[in-house]
């Protein structure tokens, strides 16, 4: 069957309102209110839930009514209803899953309607901001009564010595004809037949260094004869590699590798949750460069355009299925639903993930407390063999918090049911079932890795680690060691970890045979869960659940811009992924009064020596670098100290002024190995609005544009932060914003106040042409930039 796009020509409205136009990817929470009351508090970033309603009038001929007919979503959000003709179809209650209708009795000749009607209007309904609505593609499938199904192209490794694939047709009728086109565009196999085995000369292997991507393309035709007539054709990507799992590691082709891991929401900063290929593939790129090789998405299935991206930029996913199973964690959350529609979510995602070479593993969980009962234990190890029966190519796992676990048994229970406040959490009404586990980790902190290890805990949390081919550690680094001794058979991931531990954590990956990589949270900063990793500057923003009007996590390495922070830094440094010293500032506007630090944060440091106004405050420099004995920093020329570098990173303690720091590397021997240095903005400030690098702007798509206030050589300065406004002639602003912790503002506006000189536009274009950003501000020159969208 032919896919095409069916995003456009929706309506929407909002809680019963007035319909307006919008553009499909489409977030519809992001267009909620927001305020100090909203029932989710912090957990949704202050937004409210609602419901919602999309309609679209569509068209078909007779040949598209009479063939094979079906709508493909990629996810609503949630507890979809659809109406096609008024005639009401089946749909998942889960948002994040994808899912077809058979249009087949229902769609006509001529003029069509559907209507979509999804909510999130019980709040809280998940832990951090989910956006709503059709926030992911929407696809049109068509063919002859004589197909090949939607997804029904499915290839295995067999082998890579010699390489041989198999090839499964799943199709109505016709014989498959099937050919293996190479990364350089070659037929290189052919064969016929439902079920095929090819061996593939000269191979490209696909991994994450090497990313290489066949295409397998079907014709099916009427009879085994080549020149009978063609019914139905369709391809699929894949990639060439075999995975392979024990206690001596985790191999890709052969080859032990190790997870650099990282977590990522669904959402996409500015945009909310809504899913553009050009979101994704950027978040993965950004992610690549910074040294990441594998991202764990918490805590839902990814989206389809992520997982495009992973495959070409060369990226490990592990695939999460759901944050809970039957004990529910909030108040609106998924729980309810789990058990009726858990084999339908799980064989979805084993479907969709199939032929993605970046996929490497399922998880089937979230920090649950299920595996504590039996009951839980059996519907963990069905869920394992379900998986190994939709797809033995790929382990299992499951991200277990073993402190979590341990103190459940004992009766203390981190998620617990109900509307109850929490006594620290009293001020700001914020629900208990939703906010308990993390307020309990930030007072915990490090001590949480340490409960994991109280007497008994092994017998514990036993069971729910050994139901799974990898068991996935939460917060549990000092477990490693003593599980490696007393399970020398178990295969450890560390699920989610504090990135500050990353240099520990590190060395006990390349140590431990059976410790296959580490996940730090979060990898990318994320909507909602406001202010959980964010250091703060005042006692009334000290704390986990952040007050009125924080809307950003503060947890991300990348911010939600994408800007890279000192976390990446030490990230870079661990894995060897910098170019040189990588010199993070504490913010020196910020250095007066006390700091509350975060858990989910080791350091507020960013990239930036340049704050107008703050000549002659105490500061602290950090300076990271992979390789270095020594590092010497210089101010203007001047010499501020030589230091050991310890953990990766060298520590200054100065007094800010203006102009050039430099920060010079050296081995044991004393000789140089690198040098960078940041620079302070100079003169007068303008607006500058810049087309980002690395992107392919096509008509139909969305461009980047980087919004910085700045000197005429582009240094952006940290400290003279103004409101701007963003107008677009020729093309849509979808969003404009900042990543402004706590704003007032909303992206979809065209107004924003930028943070630490920096802020983001996003602009789409139907045709192609020019579309025209300008970007004015309050007392700065405005930046003008055209924006080319190809064909």
């Amino acid at each position: 069957m032919r896919r095409s796009c069916f995003n456009s020509g929706w309506e929407f409205s909002r809680d019963d309102g007035p319909f307006e136009s919008v553009i499909v990817p489409h977030d519809a929470m992001l267009g909620n209110k927001r305020s100090k009351d909203a029932p989710a508090q912090s957990n949704s970033g202050y937004y409210h839930g609602a419901s919602y309603r999309y309609r679209k009038v569509f068209e078909l001929d007779a040949r598209q009514a009479q063939g094979a007919l079906a709508l493909e979503f990629e996810g609503i959000y949630r507890d979809a209803r659809i109406q096609v003709n008024g005639i009401e179809v089946d749909a998942p209650p889960y948002g994040f899953i994808p899912f077809f209708i058979d249009l087949e009795g229902i769609a006509r000749k001529g003029t069509n309607t559907i209507e979509v009607a999804c909510a999130n209007e019980e709040q809280p309904d998940c832990r951090w901001y989910s956006g709503a609505g059709l926030f992911r593609p929407i696809w049109l499938w068509e063919g002859p009564y004589e197909h090949i199904e939607p997804e029904g192209i499915r290839i295995t490794t067999l082998s890579i010595n010699p390489t041989s694939i198999r090839v499964d047709v799943a199709c109505k009728g016709g014989t498959p004809h099937i050919q293996i086109i190479s990364p350089k565009g070659v037929p290189v196999a052919a064969g016929m037949g439902n079920s095929v085995e090819l061996e593939i000369p000269d191979v490209k292997l696909w991994s994450a260094e090497a990313p290489a991507l066949y295409r397998c393309v079907v014709e099916l035709r009427e009879a085994k004869d080549p020149s009978s007539a063609l019914l139905d054709a369709a391809e699929t990507s894949f990639g060439i590699r075999l995975l392979s799992w024990s206690p001596n590691g985790f191999f890709v082709n052969g080859n032990k590798t190790l997870l650099q891991g990282g977590c990522i929401h669904c959402d996409n900063g500015i945009l909310g949750a809504a899913s553009f290929p050009e979101s994704e593939y950027r978040r993965i790129r950004l992610l690549k460069k910074a040294g990441f090789n594998a991202v764990r998405i918490a805590h839902n299935p990814a989206p389809a355009a992520l997982l495009d991206a992973c495959d070409e930029v060369g990226m490990y996913v592990i695939d999460e299925a759901w944050d809970m199973w039957f004990s529910r964690k909030s108040i609106g959350d998924y729980s309810h639903h789990f058990l009726d529609w858990l084999d339908y979510d799980l064989t979805r995602m084993a479907s969709r993930d199939y032929n993605h070479p970046s996929v490497i593993a399922y998880s089937i969980g979230n920090e649950v407390a299920d595996p504590l009962l039996p009951e839980g234990i059996a519907i963990e190890e069905s869920m394992v063999s379900l998986l190994h029966s939709l797809d033995e190519t790929r382990p299992v796992t499951c991200g277990l918090n073993l402190a979590m676990l341990v103190m459940e048994r004992f009766g203390s229970s981190w998620y617990e049911e109900g509307t109850g406040v929490s006594e620290s959490a009293a001020e700001t009404d914020a629900p208990k079932s939703s906010l308990m586990f993390n307020l309990t980790a930030q007072a915990m902190g490090r001590g949480m890795t340490l409960l994991a290890n109280v007497p008994g805990a092994d017998k514990l949390v036993s069971p729910g680690l050994d139901a799974l081919d990898i068991a996935g550690y939460n917060y549990a680094s000092a477990r490693y060691a003593i599980d490696a001794r007393k399970h020398p058979d178990r295969i450890i991931v560390g699920s989610e970890t504090f990135p500050f531990e990353l240099p520990s954590n590190w060395r006990k990956c390349e140590k431990i045979p059976n410790l296959i990589g580490d996940f730090m949270w979060a990898a990318w900063d994320y909507l909602g869960e406001a202010g959980a990793g964010a250091w703060a500057y005042s006692a009334e923003e000290a704390g986990f659940s952040k007050p009125w009007p924080w809307l950003i996590a503060g947890s991300g390495a990348l911010d939600i811009l994408g800007n890279p922070n000192a976390a990446a830094a030490l990230a870079g440094a661990v894995w060897d992924a910098l170019d040189g010293p990588s010199i993070q500032v504490r913010p020196v506007n910020r250095m007066a009064g006390r700091t509350y630090k975060a858990t989910w944060r080791g350091t507020d440091a960013i990239p930036s020596w340049s704050w107008r106004g703050c000549a002659g405050t105490d500061t602290e420099v950090e300076v990271y670098d992979a390789h270095a004995h020594t590092i010497e920093l210089r101010r203007n020329g001047g010499l501020i100290g030589k230091k050991r570098v310890r953990g990766y990173v060298a520590r200054f303690s100065l007094t800010y002024e203006p102009g050039i720091l430099e920060a010079i590397s050296f081995d044991e021997r004393g000789l140089e190995v690198g040098r960078s240095s940041l620079q302070s903005a100079r003169g007068e400030l303008k607006i500058s609005a810049k087309v980002e690098g690395g992107q392919k702007i096509i008509a139909g798509g969305i461009a980047y544009v980087s919004i910085d206030i700045c000197d005429k050589t582009g240094c952006v300065e940290s400290n003279a932060d103004e409101r701007i406004c963003v107008e677009v002639e020729g093309g849509v602003l979808l969003a404009f914003g900042s990543a402004n912790p706590a704003p007032t503002e909303s992206f979809l506006k065209g107004a924003y106040t930028t943070y630490r000189g920096r802020a983001l536009a996003i602009v789409y274009r139907t045709e192609p042409g020019v579309a025209t950003l300008t970007a004015c501000g309050e007392t700065l020159s405005p930046g003008t930039v055209n924006i080319d969208f190809s064909k």
